[in-house]
């Protein structure tokens, strides 16, 4: 059995801006995450994602590719050179609020990716993952600033500016910060 984390994550500043270059700094939050779990299935059953905290079951081989889950499996496998998906069951859960900005998607996907590649017997470095999940948020987001993806596969605050590397943001001072859940559910796409 393998297990793979990722945390929430918060744009502390910048969060539009980014979208058009512009810095912008962001922090992860550890104390909600995502878990991706992966477990033998039985021979020939092929490869299966359960998320029951947002009510998916799925067979990879009969998912669409308007599945992020699924593009972000295929996208993983694919990167480690395997065509078959192996007999697995993918069981994903997240205490991060969904459609609230703390990058539920991208920390499901990258616990996801982080699981595949642990599984496979892959070094799951942060880079490549990063760069992962950001294809598969093209998927879902159309044109996203990767900055989500890098924060929450980084596991660091960071400066980060679209197309450049990520820098460790190391504030002067320590930093406090309270973040409530008002319950209001926007689209993020």
């Amino acid at each position: 059995m393998f297990l793979a984390t990722a945390p929430g994550k918060v744009i502390l500043v910048g969060e539009h801006a980014v979208v058009y270059g512009r810095p912008a700094i962001a922090a992860p939050v550890w104390q909600t995450v995502a878990t991706a779990t992966i477990a033998p299935a039985a021979p020939g059953s092929g490869c299966h994602i359960i998320a029951p905290d947002v009510g998916l079951a799925l067979r990879l081989a009969d998912a669409g590719d308007d599945e992020p889950l699924a593009v972000v499996t295929r996208l993983a496998l694919a990167r480690l050179g395997i065509t078959r998906a192996p007999d697995w069951q993918i069981t994903l859960h997240s205490d991060i609020p969904i459609a609230s900005g703390m990058g539920s998607g991208a920390a499901l996907s990258t616990a996801l990716v982080r699981a595949v590649m642990l599984g496979a017997g892959h070094a799951a470095e942060p880079a490549e993952v990063s760069d992962l999940v950001y294809e598969s948020e093209r998927f879902y987001h159309g044109t996203p600033s990767g900055i989500d993806n890098t924060v929450v596969a980084y596991g660091m605050p960071i400066w980060f500016v679209k197309g450049q590397p990520p820098e460790p943001f190391v504030p002067a001072h320590p930093i406090s910060l309270a973040i409530a859940d008002s319950g209001i559910r926007s689209p993020t796409k």
